[in-house]
Order: structure tokens, then C-alpha cells, then sequence
């Protein structure tokens, strides 16, 4: 087995398109984008089942920086409120 034949073993796989998917997800809501448009994204939804959508959602990657798109959310929207 090549090299080549090796690599694209380890880059094909289920852990590694998973992997993929974690990162970019978790890329798009640094971004700013809102989780919900980022799981209703094309890339996304064309490589994950509603199931597997639900399932990247436990990922620790994935909660974390929701948590922080929604902790940013909260407090552009208190800012607001106390009018600055």
C-alpha cells in the first residue's frame, strides 16, 4: 500500500469527516453565525442525518462556543436595553 493509499485511509474516515464537521461548525459560530443557521448550512446538512445533526450538538467543541454565541447574543441585547 502506498503513501497516498494511506493518507486518504486516514482522511476518509467516519472519525475524520466527523472531525471535520465539528471544526467547521465550531468555526462558523466564532464567525458570529447563529447555530441554527450553521445547522441548516448546505455543507452541513448534505453530509449529516437530522440524527447526526442532533448528535454534533454533544459534541464539546460544538457547546462551548454556542455557549458563547449566546452569551454574546444576551449581552448585545442587555446593552441595548441599558442604551449603549
Amino acid at each position: 500500500m502506498s503513501i497516498q493509499d494511506e493518507i486518504r485511509k486516514l482522511v476518509d474516515t467516519e472519525t475524520a469527516k466527523h472531525k471535520r464537521l465539528i471544526e467547521y461548525t465550531e468555526r462558523q459560530l466564532r464567525t458570529g453565525r447563529d447555530l441554527d443557521d450553521v445547522l441548516q448550512d448546505p455543507y452541513i446538512i448534505n453530509r449529516l442525518t437530522p440524527v447526526e445533526r442532533l448528535a454534533l450538538l454533544d459534541e464539546p467543541e460544538i457547546v462551548e462556543a454556542a455557549r458563547d454565541e449566546i452569551l454574546e447574543r444576551m449581552r448585545a441585547d442587555l446593552r441595548t436595553m441599558a442604551g449603549g
